[in-house]
């Protein structure tokens, strides 16, 4: 198995309204680059008062950069250390924050998810170290054809599906960010080329590129 680190990570905090939708589409309200203390980082609360309940999220991202990557991957996942969590599920999308690469996280990316495009299932919390997550073919494919591989955690249950609580709820994955995340791999050589058997006495399964 390989592994490589994240390159930038970080999480934010959403704005809080009445209005769900409202809260999951817009700018995000904070945001930490690079944290390495313990914080929740993943959250969906639904807090109740006189009226109607006031919603607020928490996401956190990852972008890696898997330019070097040239190789079939197989058996990805995500690792990170979590401290306590609310033992519900969560989930890895794809996403488009860091610029698209590599920038800092910035409030205005907070909606840059693609919940069309879950890159795992829905993964129940735990603390554990790594915390690892599972990811699917979908990852893989864009882990090899990409030169950064960018994606979020989600809270599953309201959060991924865009379904509003009805009663107060509070559920969160605290991060324990001192543990860089990273993701483990395996990655096979890529094949030679198809019309090729031999190259100066190199045989075609020998070379990659």
């Amino acid at each position: 198995m390989a592994t490589l680190n994240a390159t930038k990570w970080g999480y934010m905090r959403s704005i809080t309204s009445a209005t769900f939708s409202t809260v999951r589409s817009s700018n995000g309200f904070t945001v930490a680059n690079n944290p390495t203390n313990i914080v929740e980082s993943v959250e969906y609360v639904a807090s109740s008062g006189r009226g109607s309940l006031t919603h607020g999220l928490r996401r956190a991202y990852f972008t890696f950069d898997v330019s070097s990557i040239t190789g079939t991957v197989s058996s990805l996942s995500l690792n990170f250390r979590t401290s306590t969590t609310a033992g519900v599920g969560f989930r890895v999308v794809k996403s488009t924050a860091f610029g698209g690469s590599n920038s800092n996280l910035a409030t205005s990316e907070f909606a840059s998810i693609d919940t069309s495009t879950p890159y795992s299932d829905s993964i129940t919390g735990a603390a554990a170290v790594p915390f690892s997550m599972t990811l699917n073919s979908d990852a893989e494919s864009d882990v090899q054809n990409n030169s950064y591989f960018i994606c979020a955690v989600i809270e599953n249950d309201h959060d991924f599906t865009a379904t509003a609580a009805t009663s107060a709820y509070d559920k969160a994955m605290q991060i324990n960010w001192a543990l860089t995340p990273y993701l483990e791999y395996n990655e096979a050589a890529a094949s030679g080329p198809a019309n090729l058997t031999s190259l100066n006495g190199i045989a075609k399964a020998s070379i990659t590129s």
